[in-house]
C-alpha cells in the first residue's frame, strides 16, 4: 500500500473509530500543508455530500496579499475537487457575526470584529460554529498534527500550567475532529508530494517573533541536529505522560468539589466550594484552580497566575472581586467562581 493510501486509510479508520461515517464534516482550510492534506484524505474516504471546507480570512493587515491569494487558492482547490466552499471574513468594524448570501459555488461570508489573538481564535471558532449550525455540519475537522501537539505541550510546560496541560488536544471531542495527531508534518508533505497536490504557505510562519515559531524553527531543529531522533522521542515521552494521566485523571479534585457541593445544596452556582478549597494543601489548591479554569475552557494561564489567585483568596474579607487570567473572579463566603 502506498503512503497516499496509508494516510487515506488512517483518516478512514479515525472517522470509523469515532462513528462519523454519516456525519456532515466541515474542514477548516487554510491552504497550507496540514489542511490541504486533511481535505484531500477526507474527500477520498467520506461521502461528497457530507463534506465542506471553510477558509477564515483575517482581514486587512501587513499579510493581506497572502490572505487574498490563499482564499483564491482554497476556492479553486474546492472547485477542482467538487467540495462546497465557505469564506469567513474578519472585518474591522463589525462586532456581530453576519452571514452573507450563499452563492454558486457555495460561498458564505461571515464577518467578525478585529480582536486580540486569543479573542480572535475564540471568535474564529464562534464563526465556524455558526456556519456549521446554519449549513447542517456536525463535525469540524482541523489539520492539527503531531508536531503541533508537541509545540503546544512545550509551550504549556514553559508557561507552567501543570499536569493538565499535557492533555492539550484530543482526536475527537466536542464535535472537533483531529485525525492527524499521530502524524508528523513531514509525512503530510510527502503525502501531497506523491499526489502532486500544491499548497500555499503563510509567510508569517517564517517569522521567529511568535514564541511558537521560534520553538518550531529554532529550538526543536537545533535539538534534532544535536541528537538525531530526539524530537520524536520527546513527543512520544510527553504522549506517554498524557496517557498515564488519563488512567489517573487530574480532575479528581474538581470531581470531589462537585460531590461536596451536591451534599450541601443543589442551588449553588458552578464554581469551587470555598470550604472545600480551604481544606486543601497549597499545592492542591493550585491544582483545583487549574482544573476549574480548564473546565471553563481557559488555557492561557501560568503557575504565577494561580499563585496570584491564591494570594487574593488568603485575604480575610468574605467578598472579593478581581480580574485574573482574563477572567472576572467573584469570591463570597460560599464559593469561588468566574463570571462569564
Amino acid at each position: 500500500m502506498s503512503q497516499r493510501q496509508d494516510l487515506d486509510h488512517h483518516v478512514w479508520k479515525k472517522i470509523k473509530q469515532h462513528g462519523l461515517q454519516k456525519k456532515k464534516i466541515l474542514v477548516a482550510l487554510s491552504g497550507g500543508v496540514d489542511s490541504v492534506a486533511l481535505l484531500r484524505a477526507t474527500m477520498k474516504v467520506h461521502a461528497s455530500n457530507l463534506l465542506g471546507a471553510a477558509y477564515f480570512h483575517h482581514g486587512e493587515d501587513s499579510n493581506q496579499k497572502y490572505r487574498a491569494e490563499a482564499q483564491d487558492f482554497c476556492r479553486d482547490l474546492c472547485l477542482d475537487w467538487g467540495v462546497s466552499f465557505h469564506v469567513l471574513v474578519q472585518s474591522a468594524n463589525l462586532t456581530d457575526i453576519e452571514v452573507g448570501k450563499v452563492t454558486e459555488p457555495q460561498n458564505d461570508e461571515i464577518k467578525i470584529g478585529m480582536l486580540s489573538e486569543a479573542e480572535n481564535r475564540q471568535q474564529r471558532y464562534k464563526a465556524l460554529n455558526q456556519l456549521m449550525n446554519e449549513q447542517g455540519f456536525e463535525v469540524l475537522a482541523t489539520g492539527h498534527h503531531r508536531d503541533d501537539l508537541l509545540e503546544t505541550r512545550l509551550l504549556r510546560l514553559i508557561r507552567g500550567t501543570g499536569a493538565q496541560g499535557f492533555q492539550a488536544m484530543s482526536g475527537y471531542k466536542a464535535g472537533v475532529f483531529r485525525p492527524f495527531l499521530e502524524i508528523g508534518k513531514q509525512e503530510l508533505k510527502n503525502y501531497l508530494a506523491l499526489a502532486d497536490v500544491k499548497r500555499i504557505e503563510d509567510p508569517s510562519n517564517l517569522s521567529l517573533d511568535p514564541f511558537r515559531n521560534w520553538i518550531r524553527e529554532e529550538w526543536l531543529q537545533i535539538l534534532e541536529k544535536r541528537q538525531n531522533g530526539s524530537v520524536h522521542i520527546l513527543a512520544r515521552s510527553l504522549e506517554t505522560i498524557a496517557t498515564e494521566l488519563e488512567v489517573q485523571p487530574w480532575g479528581d479534585l474538581w470531581e470531589q468539589n462537585q460531590i461536596y457541593k451536591k451534599e450541601i445544596s443543589s442551588d449553588l452556582d458552578p464554581g469551587i466550594l470555598r470550604s472545600f478549597y480551604l481544606t486543601l494543601t497549597t499545592t492542591e489548591q493550585k491544582r483545583l484552580l487549574a482544573q476549574y479554569l480548564y473546565v471553563l475552557g481557559v488555557r492561557n494561564f501560568s503557575q504565577s497566575h494561580l499563585e496570584e489567585v491564591q494570594k487574593r483568596l488568603d485575604k480575610s474579607q468574605k467578598v472579593i472581586t478581581f480580574v485574573m487570567c482574563g477572567c472576572n473572579w467573584t469570591i463570597n463566603a460560599e464559593q469561588i467562581k468566574v463570571q462569564s
